[in-house]
C-alpha cells in the first residue's frame, strides 16, 4: 500500500498487514497496512473505538503491556522488523508516542520533565543543546521552566510531552489526539509548532486527531480506520472532497452545510472503501 505522494523518498515506517489480539481472544486490529515517509506526517482517523491508539501502541512497544500482542503481520522500522521487540528496544531505535491525555510528572518541574527525555544519552552539552531547541520551538516553557508540570496549563503540559519527546532525538513520533481538552487558539498554535518541528527538523509524524478537518490540513496523506479495519486512504486533499469523509467526520452535506451525528449516523459507503 504505497503512498502516492511526490514528497516520499522512502518509507520510514510500514505495517504489513497487521492483526492485534488482546488477551489472546479479542481481535481489535485485521488487516492494517500503513507507510509513514521519511520527513512526512500521515494522519490516521477514525471514530472511537476504530483501533486508532491501538495501532500507535502496536508500534511503540506499549501494546504488550496491556496484554496485547500483534498477531499476524509485521512492523518494519528503517527495515527492521520490531514488533517482537519491547517498548524499551523500540524507544532506543528512536520511536516515540505521545500518549493522549498529557501524561507529564506533576512532582517534577517543567524542566525536570525535559531532561527526562534526555535519559536514553548524551552529555551535559549535547542535553543543554536539544533544551535550547525545545525552547526555541515552544518559547512560553521558558518562563514556566521552573513550575511543577503538575500546575501549569493543559496546553503548557502537552507542549512539555511533546518536547521531552524531542529530547531524546526522535526518528519517529507518534502523536495521540494532541488536541484533546485544549482551547482553540492552543491547539493552532501546537500544530503549528507540529507542522514546524517537521519542516524544519524532518521529524516524520504519525498523528492520531479527532479534529478530522485539522488533521487533514496539517498531514498530506491519510488513513481511515473503521472497527479496526482500514476503509479508506487517500491524499488529505482528495479526502476532503469524499462525501463520506465530508459527511460523517467532518459534519458537510454535499452543499456545504452543517449536519449533526444524528442526520449521518446511518452513512452508508458509497464507493472507493477497500474490502
Amino acid at each position: 500500500m504505497a503512498l502516492e505522494n511526490p514528497d516520499t523518498h522512502g518509507i520510514i515506517l510500514k505495517l504489513n498487514n497487521i492483526e492485534v489480539m488482546y488477551h489472546e481472544v479479542i481481535l481489535v486490529l485485521k488487516g492494517v497496512s500503513i507507510d509513514v515517509p521519511h520527513g512526512g506526517i500521515v494522519a490516521l482517523l477514525g471514530a472511537n473505538g476504530a483501533g486508532k491508539s491501538t495501532t500507535l501502541k502496536a508500534i511503540s512497544g506499549l501494546l504488550k503491556h496491556e496484554d496485547g500482542e500483534v498477531t499476524d503481520g509485521s512492523i518494519e522500522f528503517m527495515g527492521e522488523r520490531i514488533h517482537h521487540l519491547s517498548a524499551e528496544e523500540i524507544a532506543k531505535r528512536g520511536i516515540f508516542q505521545i500518549i493522549e491525555g498529557r501524561r507529564v510528572f506533576e512532582h517534577l518541574t517543567v524542566e525536570e520533565n525535559l531532561r527526562v527525555g534526555a535519559h536514553l544519552g548524551g552529555n551535559g552539552s549535547a542535553i543543554k543543546e536539544r533544551l535550547e531547541m525545545v525552547y526555541h520551538y515552544f518559547p512560553r516553557l521558558v518562563e514556566r521552566r521552573n513550575v511543577l508540570a503538575g500546575f501549569v496549563s493543559g496546553g503548557e503540559q502537552q507542549m512539555t510531552v511533546i518536547g521531552r519527546a524531542l529530547m531524546a532525538q526522535p526518528k519517529l513520533m507518534l502523536l495521540d489526539e494532541p488536541s484533546m481538552g485544549l482551547a482553540p487558539l492552543l491547539i493552532k498554535e501546537i500544530f503549528d509548532i507540529i507542522t514546524q518541528l517537521n519542516k524544519q527538523e524532518r521529524i516524520p509524524l504519525l498523528l492520531v486527531e479527532q479534529n478530522v478537518k485539522l488533521a487533514l490540513t496539517v498531514a498530506p496523506y491519510a488513513y481511515v480506520l473503521e472497527n479496526g479495519r482500514l476503509v479508506m486512504h487517500d491524499t488529505s486533499e482528495k479526502l476532503k472532497e469524499n462525501p463520506d469523509i465530508r459527511d460523517f467526520y467532518l459534519g458537510l452535506s454535499d452543499i456545504g452545510e452543517r449536519k449533526s451525528f444524528r442526520q449521518v449516523k446511518h452513512y452508508k459507503r458509497r464507493k472507493r472503501w477497500l474490502t
